[in-house]
């Protein structure tokens, strides 16, 4: 019975992943990322094909598919990486479609050998050929989440750096994803080593199904980060605080930063980017982020936050909230929702608001 469950969920796994891949491939077919998704979904599904196969023992009815060239361990990463890419907020820059080559050698040649007469295929099968080429090509995988990982985080700090206004820009299902294959690859390296108990193989199958559908409505719902310094209207002047380490010229933007923040209560604004204050200042939208980088050591998403808290501190010690909810209060100094107000105040002051206008009004 548990073998009969385990061969339902990998059909439906497959049969899922292939629909939802077509759908995504068709889906916008000028939004790129969307198309590299759809290749992923449906190398992803083809992948634990091979598994159906042998549930099924059509291998053994027909041998001629012995070697049947659809192991993509090779490159479906490298595909989901360049999705990450086009969705990013680097998206403007060059995308590195070079990582998708060993996947394509790899394919290419388990073609060739598929075309091999039956009995060099049933030879080949009996060595340890297939094994080495699938244990690299989980290695090559594992590097390539790394890899990813770490554009995720570039792309996350680069957001903050740019936008106050952060939901659903910082791609956390994609390091969600990552976090799940980088275990799910790590399990497979195990199974050449150690048999794994039916029970668990059906666990395996059933979060693969799960992970496929959430995978493809986040694709669907998640729009491209574009970045608001490629987007605006710049000043003609270059950024310059990047080429060298230009103190005396960070401390004098820094103090035309604050000075602006302050006096024109901007902080209130809840789409507030760094393009509004550099376009205020007449200076690269770099120059700024780069300034409170080096002179606060915090990104422009933090130390606006900061004005914000303290403009609700300020708030909190008067009778505000007989009028006004919390909401509406951190609506007032510039948050877009009361979730983001509670961790930013309580990162600045230790506490929540509510608590902090108790105490205040208690003492």
């Amino acid at each position: 019975m548990d073998d009969d469950v385990i061969s339902l969920v990998h059909a439906l796994g497959v049969f899922q992943g292939l629909i939802l891949g077509v759908i995504l491939l068709f889906i916008n077919k000028k939004n790129k990322s969307t198309f590299f998704l759809g290749l992923f979904l449906i190398g992803f599904a083809i992948e634990f094909l091979p598994f159906l196969l042998k549930d099924f023992k059509i291998l053994e009815n027909h041998p001629g598919l012995l070697l049947l060239p659809i192991s993509f361990s090779w490159i479906i990463f490298p595909i989901f990486f360049l999705y990450v890419q086009k969705i990013s907020i680097f998206a403007h820059e060059r995308v590195t479609y070079r990582i998708l080559y060993p996947g394509i050698i790899s394919i290419l040649f388990l073609f060739l050998l598929f075309l091999l007469p039956e009995s060099t295929k049933e030879y080949l099968r009996g060595t340890y050929l297939f094994e080495i080429l699938f244990t690299l090509g989980l290695m090559y995988s594992l590097y390539i989440i790394v890899r990813i990982n770490k554009y995720i985080n570039n792309h996350t700090e680069e957001v903050k750096n740019q936008f106050t206004t952060v939901k659903n820009r910082q791609l956390q299902w994609t390091r969600f994803f990552i976090a799940f294959c980088f275990v799910l690859v790590g399990v497979h390296i195990g199974t050449l080593f150690i048999e794994i108990a039916p029970i668990f193989e059906l666990l395996i199958s059933c979060c693969n199904l799960i992970l496929v559908f959430s995978i493809a409505i986040s694709g669907i719902i998640q729009y491209n980060v574009f970045s608001a310094i490629q987007r605006a209207d710049l000043p003609v002047k270059e950024a310059s605080l990047e080429r060298e380490d230009h103190t005396e010229k960070v401390l004098e933007l820094v103090t035309r930063i604050d000075q602006y923040v302050t006096d024109s209560a901007v902080y209130t604004k809840q789409d507030l980017t760094v393009v509004d204050i550099s376009s205020a200042l007449e200076v690269h939208p770099k120059d700024v982020s780069l300034a409170i980088n080096k002179h606060y050591n915090k990104n422009f998403n933090t130390y606006i936050n900061e004005f914000r808290v303290k403009k609700a501190q300020e708030l909190l010690k008067t009778d505000i909230l007989t009028n006004l909810s919390i909401e509406g209060l951190s609506r007032e100094v510039g948050f877009h929702s009361k979730a983001s107000f509670y961790t930013a105040f309580k990162k600045v002051t230790g506490t929540t608001p509510m608590n902090y206008h108790t105490e205040v009004l208690e003492s």
